[in-house]
């Protein structure tokens, strides 16, 4: 071999130490890929798990000529209350609530069904106002919606009509114009809250309604909670829809009325009912009263009977409900009381 071909012990050695740098190296990157990896893999675990505790999707929907835009607030205030951006829709039908609610409905019906299959969700939550909460209220009775919505929120509607009349240029206005109309005849029949109790219903309407008047026509017979906005700063039929109370009224009415994220029944009683006989005793207080003197408990800002779990609404100081005792820490609402 020639002389300037050798390689000296020296430099054989130093070559062997590269390689075991190399190969250490190798070996290190590996390890790093190998945890990179399981962490991801917790990671999208963890995001999976969570994706399976969501709320239902909301669809808000505007009331006649209304846009979507309406609802932003009531969007912005959900998404900074905890519900996930991409649950959260804004819509209205080709007319803005203008042509024949029945129309809408078939309309409101195929974004339900583009929701749901967006998100994977199997029922929605529709919050909806003015003319849009009887394009719900059909919808559900008339084209299946009680299958696929957990809830109906309907602020400020005309449900039994409105003396403030004068939109009839408007095909939908026909409809909810007159508390004897053909539509609101049909609508009305039977039941107010159609596919309930697996649908819940709540109302929204304030004193200072003057477009959807009497203010008591939101009010649906057999609603879960009639929610009632009162006093000088109850908000116009324009602005219920971002007045803070009522949003904050709306999600602790989803809360409390959701199904858990497993999809099993909420139980509707902890306490069995009584065998002894009734006592049959009255209390008449606020919702607030009944929780301090131990009738009721609070659940997610919502009061509850004792031992019947009937929702008797917000726990608060100015909403009085009657209920009777008919066992041992046992009521149920009994507006017979006096």
């Amino acid at each position: 071999m020639p002389a300037n071909l050798r390689t000296s012990p020296a430099a054989q050695g130093s070559a062997r130490g590269r390689r075991r740098t190399r190969l250490a190296a190798a070996a290190s990157a590996a390890l790093v890929a190998v945890v990179t990896t399981a962490i991801a893999l917790t990671s999208y675990s963890a995001s999976a798990e969570t994706a399976t505790a969501t709320h239902d999707p909301v669809i808000m929907v505007p009331g006649m000529t209304g846009t979507p835009s309406n609802m932003d607030t009531m969007k912005a205030d959900l998404q900074s209350n905890g519900w996930a951006a991409n649950r959260l829709f804004t819509w209205t039908d080709t007319s803005n609530m203008t042509q024949d609610l029945a129309k809408a409905a078939r309309e409101l019906g195929t974004k339900v069904d583009q929701v749901r299959s967006q998100t994977g969700a199997s029922k929605v939550v529709l919050a909806t106002w003015s003319a849009s909460t009887l394009a719900a209220r059909y919808y559900i009775k008339n084209l299946g919606g009680a299958e696929k919505v957990s809830q109906y929120i309907g602020y400020a509607g005309p449900q039994h009509g409105t003396t403030n009349n004068g939109c009839q240029f408007y095909e939908s206005c026909q409809q909810f114009g007159s508390a004897d109309s053909p539509f609101l005849r049909e609508l009305n029949s039977g039941t107010e809250v159609p596919g309930h109790p697996q649908v819940a219903y709540m109302t929204v309407r304030s004193v200072k309604d003057t477009n959807a008047t009497p203010y008591d026509t939101a009010k649906l017979a057999g609603a879960d909670d009639n929610y009632l906005l009162s006093g000088p700063m109850a908000p116009t039929h324009f602005t219920i829809i971002k007045d803070a109370t009522a949003l904050a009224a709306m999600r602790a009415f989803i809360i409390a009325h959701e199904n858990p994220p497993t999809g099993t029944p909420t139980p509707t009683s902890t306490t069995a009912p009584p065998t002894s006989t009734p006592s049959g005793q009255c209390f008449s207080a606020s919702n607030y009263g009944h929780v301090v003197a131990g009738r009721a408990h609070n659940s997610f800002g919502y009061a509850l009977a004792n031992g019947s779990n009937q929702n008797l609404g917000l726990n608060s100081l100015y909403v009085t409900t009657k209920i009777r005792q008919t066992g041992v820490n046992y009521y149920v609402l009994d507006s017979t009381c006096p």
